[in-house]
């Protein structure tokens, strides 16, 4: 699943692309799991957050040393219509906006 559709998504990041990876559905059907993986540190098991943080840090170990990077991550869950940052579990209910400049964020 990596390898079809979400490497594609990582490599257009490594050419300077915004990338986002959705995983919607419904309660219990395996987002998390899929995201995370049953276990990160085995390459077997990782999920798809693990394999992404890998493959960015081993282009950037693997690019030339003139070349610099700026690495920005948002994790977010919408449950309930409610937006939660899972990364800064005290911010709760954020709001998604949209402006002409920076497009859509949180």
């Amino acid at each position: 699943m990596y390898e079809q559709a979400v490497k594609p998504i990582v490599e257009s990041v490594m050419d300077g692309f915004n990338g986002t990876v959705f995983a919607y559905g419904q309660t219990s059907s395996g987002k998390t799991h899929t995201m995370l993986g049953p276990n990160i540190i085995d390459e077997a098991e990782r999920g798809m957050i693990p394999r992404m943080v890998s493959h960015i840090f081993s282009e950037i170990e693997n690019a030339p040393p003139t070349q610099s990077f700026e690495v920005k991550v948002s994790y977010v869950e919408i449950y309930m219509e409610k937006v939660r940052d899972l990364m800064n579990p005290s911010a709760q209910d954020l709001k998604i906006r949209e402006n002409k400049g920076k497009g859509i964020f949180i």
